[in-house]
Formats: structure tokens, sequence, C-alpha cells
């Protein structure tokens, strides 16, 4: 995954939802990297509009333009893989009949709403398990959050 530095110039990815089942990628921009936040979410700011954002590193390439001065080749953009995303919150839980087990609708930083995924409550407590038990305690009014951390031996205080 390319990483950025604070100035690069870069087009970030714009997804919309296309039809019920497949999602629609846009390149915006030019924009500018203005902080890092981790190795793979950055901050941007939009040259044109102005408009601020975090964006995951996998939804940026480098932009080229002799207007701005930037000698870095356009790269292409590296598709979205299991390495350094970062969850922002839980939205809720479910089980999972088919996979017997519970999982969480996971929001992830830096890319859109409409790639938010459900991931199975295992997974999410062997990479966050802060974040899970933090979700658990604030949701412990919800059935299914209660009967989740019962299988997975989490008390609720």
């Amino acid at each position: 995954m390319a990483q950025f530095e604070v100035g690069d110039f870069v087009l970030y990815a714009d997804v919309s939802a296309h039809s019920r089942s497949k999602l629609c990628v846009r390149w915006c921009g030019p924009a500018q990297v203005t902080a890092a936040t981790s190795n793979w979410i950055f901050k941007i700011k939009n040259l044109v509009t102005g408009d601020e954002r975090e964006a995951h590193a996998s939804r940026l390439k480098f932009y080229s333009d002799s207007s701005l001065e930037v000698s870095e080749e356009l790269l292409q953009h590296v598709a979205h893989n299991s390495e350094g995303h970062v969850v922002s919150k839980f939205l809720r839980a479910s089980y999972d009949t088919a996979a017997k087990g519970y999982k969480l609708l996971v929001r992830w930083r830096g890319l859109s709403e409409q790639e938010d995924s459900w991931e199975p409550v295992q997974v999410m407590l062997e990479d966050v398990p802060a974040a899970v038990k933090a979700f658990i305690a604030d949701h412990a009014d919800e059935s299914i959050v209660r009967k989740l951390a019962d299988a997975h031996g989490i008390s609720i205080d």
C-alpha cells in the first residue's frame, strides 16, 4: 500500500451506492495530505473546494499536475485488503444463523458508510478488544448485545 506524507498531492476515491449490491467509485481532487492519523489514515484537503476529510490509504493515489509542480508519478490504486483498516465505531450487533456466531457492523475510518461491513465478533475481539467491550458496555440494554457478551464470556458491569 502506498505511503503518503504531509504535503503530497493526491486524488481520493469517493464511493457511493450504484445499485443495491454494487458500489461506484469516483476519483476526486486534487487534494493535499495535511496530516497522518496513522500509517493508513490521512487527513486531506480538497484544493478546489477546501473540504477536509479523513481517507484510508487504499482510497488515495498520487496526483501529478505540471501546474502544481509535482513530480510524483501516478500510481495504480491498491485494492482494498485486510491490512491496516482501523475501526471507527461499531454500529450494531446481530446473530448470523448460517455462521452460528455473532457479528458486529463496523464503520471503518477513512472509508465511506457504504463500505461498512459485518465482521465476526471473535475477530474483532482479537483485533480491538477494548472497542468491542466499550460497545457492549454502551449497548448493554439491548438483548442481542447481552447475548453476544454472554456467548463470549464478557461480563456486563
